[in-house]
């Protein structure tokens, strides 16, 4: 009997927990993602961010978060640790739920918003689709 042969479960745990060691850096990459993007949701709105006074009235919390997720398919190409945008994504177009016109929904800059986001949208399916 060889020791490979003795030690089978243990082979096996130790592949099972350099695995876990994989999923672990990405849940915690996905985690601070989650944090920027609650951090800079606090800073736009709780620190003087005025997107009128800056000229971006058009651009709102979930065309960033879509780019993000553009930007997240290109790097996981590169490698999965880049997890950290889907995070910051998330919580971004999550965050637009919460404001006073969500979407831009019968705002002034309501129909600029939508091609964006619209505009957005095509090219993130198309990201993602391309495999």
């Amino acid at each position: 009997m060889n020791s490979y042969t003795r030690w089978p479960n243990l082979i096996c745990m130790v592949e099972a927990f350099g695995s876990n060691l994989e999923l672990g850096s990405l849940l915690i990459g996905l985690c601070i993602g989650l944090l920027a993007g609650l951090i800079l949701d606090f800073l736009w709105w709780r620190l003087g961010g005025n997107k009128y006074e800056k000229r971006l009235e058009v651009f709102e919390h979930y065309h960033w978060g879509m780019l993000s997720l553009i930007i997240l398919k290109m790097l996981l190409r590169v490698h999965s640790a880049f997890l950290f945008f889907a995070g910051t994504g998330i919580c971004l177009i999550v965050a637009e739920f919460t404001q006073d016109h969500p979407f831009a929904l019968r705002s002034n800059h309501e129909s600029s918003s939508t091609i964006i986001g619209i505009a957005l949208v095509v090219v993130m399916v198309l990201t993602w689709a391309s495999g």
